[in-house]
């Protein structure tokens, strides 16, 4: 309300108690316009007291702030490499539960949980008394049969002898009866013998010509030995045993767990007394001479890994007592094209192979790195060229990763800033890469007092300082 309505109210409270009839007015009626009047004086004073104060403050507000003191530095533009940087776990290259390959009952069990050994020695052995016995039963069986065998491809010494006797005598009587009948042939002739004698002789030496044939062809056969269908009959008795034998041989074989390659036994599954059946768990081996670090990379970073690569590595606890640093070289072993994407994994496992130094003697080593440690891997791409930025002058917000960048003043001003939205990208040292904004190398950025900054504010530079 102003002032001139606030004296005209007054002046019509007054007139309106003057105009009231004289024997109707009051003390209270006199008090009223008083108080009127003195209502006046406040609003009067607020009223000259607020022109006062905005008249004093229009001169400071016509100035403005003063500019903002900063730090600034020039835009780059460099070759960079990704970097990626990925943690994962040691592991055996080879990891076997030895299995059991029979039933029984565990006799020996030489080996303990930590102990190294070697491929083929004994880990656990099973009672084998009852296949001990049947063995020997079939080996005897089966030197019979190798016996047979040999009789029928050999024959004796004594019934060849034998043979080629009967064969002989039998020669012998041919001739005998030939030269009688020869004789009495030559006397009928000249009538001097009976020709029913002649007759006779000549049936003997028919006689004897096929009892010399006959002991002819038995010679031959006892000296040619069995006939062939006798010989496969006999080698396929033979053999069939010996297959047999074998059989048992491998069951007994089968009792005893033997280690398929030198490890370490990482768990004992099994004791002395303990039942197994066939495909029971013994223990648990591990081939630690090379072992695997399985890391989780990206899938926006996985084209940038590669078979045969070698990748430096830092595994907690340990050193590579070859390395300065005490960083582990690895090599790129597989990349397993799969991830986990059922739980909502996009990352893909990468399998890093690293030599493992042994420690201690040959038959008790110790291996530097063992499994279950923790390796931190560092990958790094291909080249590419980037626009860098100090890292200081990125500003985080809700909306988004923006920096004030310093645009060009006039010669009687001073220079201010505007907002640059930008994508951070690869790092390095203190400077990261940005995209998705206008800025090229040499423009200034600022680096100390953005926080502080509004878009267009003015601003002042002090010394620039490097950013290492």
């Amino acid at each position: 309300m102003s002032v001139d309505a606030v004296k005209h109210q007054a002046s019509r409270q007054c007139l309106v108690y003057s105009q009231v009839p004289h024997r109707m007015a009051s003390v209270s009626a006199v008090r009223s316009c008083l108080l009127a009047g003195l209502m006046v004086l406040p609003v009067l004073t607020g009223c000259s007291s607020s022109v006062s104060d905005t008249s004093e403050a229009e001169p400071e507000s016509a100035a403005g702030p003063p500019p903002a003191l900063v730090r600034v530095q020039e835009v780059r533009r460099e070759n960079v490499a990704p970097r990626l940087v990925a943690v994962g776990t040691v592991r055996p290259r080879h990891f076997s539960v030895i299995a059991s390959a029979a039933d029984g009952v565990v006799d020996e069990f030489p080996q303990e949980q930590g102990h190294f050994v070697k491929a083929g020695t004994v880990l656990s052995k099973l009672r084998v008394q009852s296949t001990e016995l049947e063995l020997d039963e079939q080996r005897a069986v089966l030197a019979e049969r190798v016996a047979l065998h040999e009789q029928v491809l050999l024959p004796r010494k004594e019934d060849v002898q034998e043979a080629q006797a009967q064969h002989l005598a039998s020669e012998a009587a041919v001739e005998h009866a030939q030269q009688r009948l020869k004789e009495l042939q030559s006397l009928a002739t000249r009538g001097a013998t009976n020709p029913s004698a002649v007759d006779d002789v000549e049936l003997t030496y028919n006689e004897m010509r096929h009892r010399e044939l006959a002991a002819k062809a038995v010679f031959q056969r006892v000296l040619a030995g069995a006939r062939e269908e006798e010989k496969q009959q006999a080698g396929a008795r033979m053999q069939a045993q010996e297959k047999h034998v074998a059989w048992l041989e491998a069951e007994k074989e089968k009792r005893i767990t033997r280690a398929p390659f030198d490890g370490f036994i990482v768990q004992e599954q099994t004791y002395l007394g303990q039942w197994l059946s066939k495909g029971d768990p013994v223990v648990t081996l591990a081939q630690l001479d090379e072992v695997d670090v399985e890391l989780p990379v990206d899938q926006d970073f996985i084209s940038q890994v590669a078979i045969g690569r070698s990748v430096r590595l830092k595994i907690s606890g340990t050193r590579d007592p070859s390395s300065p640093d005490g960083r582990w070289t690895g090599t790129v072993s597989s990349i397993v094209p799969r991830s986990a994407w059922e739980v909502g994994s996009r990352s893909f496992p990468v399998i890093v192979r690293i030599k493992n130094p042994m420690q201690g003697p040959g038959n008790a080593p110790i291996p530097t790195l063992r499994e279950g440690m923790v390796a931190e891997a560092e990958f790094f791409g291909r080249m590419i060229e980037a626009t860098l930025v100090p890292k200081d002058t990125l500003v985080r917000t809700s909306r988004g990763t923006f920096v004030f960048a310093v645009n060009p003043a006039a010669s009687a001003e001073a220079p201010s800033v505007r907002q640059v939205m930008v994508r951070p990208g690869i790092s390095k040292d203190g400077w990261i890469q940005v995209s998705g904004s206008d800025l090229e190398a040499g423009m200034q950025v600022v680096t100390e007092g953005a926080e502080r900054l509004r878009p267009f504010q003015s601003v002042q530079m002090l010394q620039e300082t490097s950013v290492e």
